[in-house]
């Protein structure tokens, strides 16, 4: 069987602060959402699209996003798309597909979209990268409860 890809790469701000959790088993997630804007021109009229993203990123990085990113900062990131499944209340077949966050890179001046608790990157670049050389994410819904979904 051929091997098929499932790989994003997207630039965009955060749309509100990220929210981090813990698993019951004590690892570290991050959820948070991106806006991704798109000009385009349709008969001479400039256009703008904006696409709000949800991703989740687990670990260390996970820790170090919630550290340094507030609503507004502008990142890089590189994953995948996962889909969860569930039922929900009404006992119907609900599904949402985030992007799952194997790397990112914090662009943007130091302190821009950051508030008091962004940084600046080491080595006076305009952005550092966060990566988990050895990524493993725990298996879908372990530890996860109810109040995880963000419905």
């Amino acid at each position: 069987m051929a091997g098929d890809l499932n790989r994003v790469m997207l630039i965009g701000r955060l749309t509100r602060d990220p929210e981090l959790r813990q698993t019951n088993s004590g690892g570290a997630y991050c959820r948070f959402s991106i806006a991704s804007n798109r000009s385009y021109t349709v008969n001479g009229e400039k256009r703008e699209e904006v696409s709000y993203i949800d991703c989740v990123v687990w670990g260390r990085p996970a820790e170090v996003l919630n550290q340094y990113c507030r609503k507004g900062k502008q990142l890089a990131i590189d994953g995948r798309l996962q889909q969860r499944s569930w039922e929900g209340q009404d006992g119907k077949k609900q599904s949402k597909i985030d992007v799952v966050v194997e790397n990112f890179q914090l662009l943007g001046a130091p302190g821009e979209g950051g508030g008091a608790r962004s940084m600046a990157p080491a080595g006076g670049g305009r952005g550092e990268e966060f990566a988990s050389p050895e990524f493993s994410e725990p298996a879908f819904g372990a530890g996860m409860d109810d109040d995880d979904i963000p419905f």
